[in-house]
């Protein structure tokens, strides 16, 4: 018997085989979406893989415990989590240590224009990553609710003040003007 999710994980199969199997297939249809996650919340490469990978070996570890119709909401809010942890720890380092040079990007930048992207990088941290969550990794609202573990009313305040931001900051750099494509949202 095959059941798929909307990962496309097998979650039929009671033996540690079978178990494998499936995190094998979870991984393959879920890990670049989750370092891509990452990435948008931390802004560097390597730390976004470093923040997907121990939730993957986290998640492998617990792999029985965690039912397959919800894993990939549960992996989606470890590295929520994760990424907090590692913004708060960077954000202690700039305050206690020397700022240290830091080596370029190992990846593109994830849009073509780094400007927006710059902007969405200093928007307030749960702004940010309601944007990252909604736009780019297309969720719903009751989905960013339950990744982020806020209330949908707040997703929506949160996005609100989000686009006015933005908004205002596309406006200063287009001289007053707002711009809006045909067919955009």
């Amino acid at each position: 018997m095959r059941v798929e999710t909307r990962a496309g994980v097998n979650v039929a199969g009671d033996t540690p085989e079978d178990a494998r199997v499936t995190f094998t297939g979870f991984f393959h249809d879920s890990g670049r979406q989750l370092v891509r996650l990452a990435y948008l919340l931390v802004g560097d490469l390597g730390d976004a893989e470093d923040v997907a990978q121990e939730v993957l070996e986290e998640l492998y570890r617990r792999w029985a415990e965690v039912r397959p119709e919800t894993a990939l909401a549960y992996a989606r809010t470890a590295v929520v989590n994760r990424s907090r942890g590692l913004l708060r720890r960077r954000a202690v380092a700039r305050r206690f240590a020397p700022r240290l040079a830091q080596p370029e990007q190992a990846g593109p930048a994830p849009l073509e224009d780094r400007w927006l992207w710059d902007l969405v990088q200093r928007l307030p941290r749960r702004q940010r990553e309601v944007v990252v969550l909604r736009y780019w990794c297309d969720l719903a609202e009751a989905d960013i609710a339950q990744v982020l573990s806020i209330s949908t009313g707040t997703v929506k305040s949160s996005a609100h003040r989000a686009h006015a931001r933005l908004a205002a900051a596309l406006a200063e750099r287009n001289g007053g003007i707002i711009q809006v494509e045909k067919g955009a949202r």
